[in-house]
């Protein structure tokens, strides 16, 4: 059995922070909307099908769609490589090109509900058997005066990535990982200078060196945005985000051990943590993408807790949200949410398709039980764990630790994050690569310019 109520309850703060308009979720039920008609000939876009050089996510990805079709010989399902970018969206909703579902993050669903840019699904959401089964605090994310507006379909919390197998060669316990920024530091010193692979780093660029900067800050004793009275306040020139600064920045100037390229982004770090040449960093658990997609053996994945410091607040945790084009008939969205069902949830609580699936990948060598944040109770996530335990080839057991973690989870920036992160990616930057820079002075600037955007939009 695996103790799992503190993240359980994690899952709700998350989901409920990220909606900053939940107050009307208990008014009156909307009126009933148009009925689907469950025979018709329909042929929906399905974004985020995996690019030509992820040969295995995209057969994965094609033997989905085949099952699907069988499935329901009505649908029909064409898979684009779309990914939700939030400079070209809008563009891709006005010139009718926005595929008929794909992922959204937590950060940006409020804001697309609010400018009716997210579909309705209320009334097709309530007929579905699976959707009903969730956890009912993660239906606040996608929810807005009482309507739904989306599904969320993955939920994570960040984590310490580490190499065991680096961990070994540079003389240390794989079994021991930090639990602070203190040893992070040191062991990544220790690595580099007994292996000369990088001992930690975090990407830098695409906003993603400002995003995992806030998890940091969140685990140093401060978030970066507060919300009170609808209003979002920037705090960004703190302490505890001038710690996270001064630790990148012991890294590199005084450990030498935070490599030598210092324009990462996140699939940079992951092709560079698969190959073995980074041995640290953070994110969520990235089990299944560095195994199946870059190569990485499992043996060498290691997931603890996020470090924290004397004051630290926890960890930061978020997820994707399944939005579905506003654009789309009602035949269209039925659909859309048969696929998402299919694809992302139908093995938490059909016995055959959970082991089925777990038995195929099983049998491609692909990992089943990898560790993650499930979206469904403890009781059912447990059952779901029994139910594929012959296909279980992930030792779960190198995972107690982050999997009983009792760390609490907070939320993404509920307003304007992507523009917060963007504002940061440039000063993780400069820590790396300019051994004086003015800490104090980046941060001041960069507070005065997101509330800056915040008040203005």
């Amino acid at each position: 059995m695996q103790v799992r109520s503190p993240r359980a309850l994690a899952i709700a703060a998350v989901a409920a922070i990220a909606g900053l308009t939940l107050a009307g979720c208990s008014s009156a039920a909307p009126e009933k909307g148009p009925t689907a008609d469950p025979k018709a000939k329909v042929t929906i876009t399905v974004g985020e099908m995996p690019t030509a050089d992820q040969p295995a996510a995209l057969k994965t990805f094609n033997d989905r769609v085949a099952q699907f079709e069988k499935k329901y010989p009505n649908i029909t399902v064409k898979g684009e490589e779309t990914r939700y970018d939030p400079s070209s969206f809008n563009a891709l909703l006005v010139g009718g090109t926005a595929p008929s579902t794909l992922a959204i993050p937590f950060t940006d669903m409020q804001a697309l509900i609010a400018r009716g840019q997210a579909a309705d699904i209320t009334q097709l959401a309530k007929e579905s058997s699976v959707l009903s089964g969730l956890n009912p605090d993660l239906v606040k994310a996608v929810t807005k005066d009482g309507k739904e507006y989306g599904v969320v379909r993955q939920a994570y919390e960040m984590a310490l990535m580490y190499n065991r197998a680096l961990y070994t060669e540079a003389g240390l316990d794989p079994n021991s990982p930090p639990t602070d920024w203190e040893g992070v530091l040191k062991n990544a010193k220790t690595i580099a200078e007994k292996t000369g692979k990088t001992g930690f780093i975090i990407p830098t660029t695409s906003n993603q060196g400002g995003w995992l900067l806030a998890a940091m800050s969140y685990s140093n004793g401060s978030l970066v945005e507060s919300v009170k009275d609808g209003k979002a306040k920037v705090s960004v020139d703190t302490t505890a985000m001038k710690k996270s600064l001064q630790f990148l920045h012991d890294l590199r100037w005084d450990a030498n051990a935070a490599g030598a390229n210092f324009l990462l982004n996140g699939d940079d770090i992951r092709n560079q943590y698969a190959a073995g040449t980074v041995a640290q960093t953070i994110n969520g658990p990235i089990y299944a993408d560095v195994v199946v997609n870059r190569g990485m053996k499992g043996a060498d994945i290691g997931i603890a807790p996020m470090p924290q410091g004397k004051d630290g607040l926890g960890t930061l945790g978020g997820g994707a949200i399944q939005w579905f084009n506003p654009k789309a008939d009602v035949n269209e969205l039925a659909a859309a949410l048969k696929w998402t069902e299919f694809y992302w949830l139908d093995r938490y609580f059909d016995k055959d398709n959970a082991v089925a699936l777990a038995s195929a990948a099983a049998t491609d060598k692909k990992p089943v039980g990898a560790p993650e944040l499930p979206l469904v109770s403890d009781k059912q996530y447990d059952t779901y764990l029994g139910w594929i335990k012959d296909s279980v080839n992930v030792d779960r057991s190198l995972y107690s630790e982050y999997l009983s973690s009792t760390l609490k989870v907070n939320a993404e920036p509920a307003v304007k994050a992507q523009e917060l992160y963007a504002a940061l990616d440039p000063i993780v930057q400069a820590v790396l690569t300019d051994q004086n820079a003015d800490i104090d002075k980046l941060l001041s600037a960069a507070q005065t310019s997101v509330q800056g955007v915040i008040d203005a939009g």
